[in-house]
């Protein structure tokens, strides 16, 4: 049970994925895209493409029949054949070409990796490949294509069957009407086709999807180890807060000393303030805490001979609102003051330390 993949993949997990050009992508939605794009250019270009037909016909006839072929006449036909390709097949290539690249870019976005292009042995042997055609993944994407080119065979024949009247009675009419008729069944079912493709292919990716997310799950081991990885191993991550909050301590009782007074709450508060009027227009807050830290504050400011003075009202008031390394609050001046006024009075000292 444990080697079961049950957690959802990390974000680490998936650009690594990326990394190697793994991503969810379908063949079948860039190769239906690509049949709806050149059809939707062949549509929107139909005018100029006939035109490029019509051209080729009429210089095939006119220009072609019955003139040696020389080098040079040679090398101009072969110019003039590739310009009339191009004016006949642009539009369904560019179509075509256009769709397939943003139906790929939107399967997985713009990935470039060349891990895929590595050479590795085992696509080159036999025996993988059989195990790999036989395998449940090849046997499903064989239905997969079969049940595609069914869905494709029962749309023509319903289009046949159903409009099978209408192609008989192109006999009876002129060629021109014939032509223009015969061109929009051929139109017609060839959208119906492309848009059954383009379902298949829909439900295509949507499998490739479900597959990949599956095959990216990763067991509990593993989202521990990748959790390690991204974030540290917890007991490091915890003995770096502790020495972290030991140097904190450190540097605020090596700031008592250079205290003017510590207001202390007698057994469970102490906040020790530094004032220098020059500097600063209200006094700071050095260092506070609680309990045991508390009473390490007095103890340094007795070692160092920094007043300490008891007000349990304020003690509270400044450990409460009044930062390390922040001036104390303007409603709090008043009561500070007496207590600074006081002490430089017991120091004999002035209005500054």
């Amino acid at each position: 049970m444990a080697d079961e993949r049950t957690e959802q993949a990390t974000p680490r997990r998936r650009e690594e994925a990326r990394k190697r050009g793994e991503t969810p992508r379908s063949a079948e939605l860039a190769g239906a895209a690509a049949l709806l794009g050149a059809l939707l250019g062949l549509r929107l270009c139909w005018a100029s493409v006939l035109g490029a037909a019509e051209r080729v016909t009429r210089w095939g006839l006119t220009e072609c029949a019955g003139r040696p072929l020389g080098a040079e006449s040679a090398a101009a036909l072969v110019a003039q054949a590739l310009t009339f390709g191009a004016q006949l097949t642009g539009p369904v290539a560019l179509g075509a070409c256009g769709a397939a690249l943003l139906a790929n870019l939107g399967q997985a976005g713009f990935v470039v990796s060349a891990q895929p292009l590595a050479l590795k042995w085992s696509r080159l042997s036999i025996a993988q490949g059989l195990r790999r055609m036989c395998s449940m993944r090849g046997l499903f994407s064989v239905a997969r294509s079969l049940v595609k080119v069914c869905a494709v065979c029962a749309v023509t024949f319903l289009f046949i069957r159903n409009h099978w009247a209408e192609t008989l009675d192109l006999a009876q009419g002129s060629a021109v009407s014939a032509g223009a008729r015969l061109g929009g069944l051929v139109w017609s079912l060839l959208i119906q086709v492309a848009f059954t493709l383009a379902a298949a292919a829909a439900a295509d990716y949507a499998f490739e999807r479900r597959d990949f997310e599956k095959n990216l799950r990763m067991t509990r081991e593993e989202a521990r180890e990748e959790h390690k990885r991204s974030e540290g191993d917890p007991l490091v991550r915890s003995r770096l807060r502790e020495r972290m909050r030991a140097l904190g301590r450190h540097r605020m009782l090596e700031a008592v000393k250079k205290a003017t007074v510590v207001v202390v709450n007698p057994v469970e508060i102490a906040v020790a303030l530094r004032y220098e009027m020059a500097k600063t227009p209200a006094p700071v807050v050095v260092a506070k805490g609680r309990r045991l830290m508390a009473q390490r504050i007095r103890d340094q400011a007795e070692k160092h001979n920094v007043p300490i003075a008891r007000n349990e009202g304020l003690a509270r008031a400044l450990y409460r609102s009044a930062p390390i390394g922040r001036q104390i609050p303007p409603e709090l001046y008043q009561a500070v003051a007496e207590i600074l006024a006081f002490v430089y009075r017991a120091a004999g000292r002035g209005a500054q330390r």
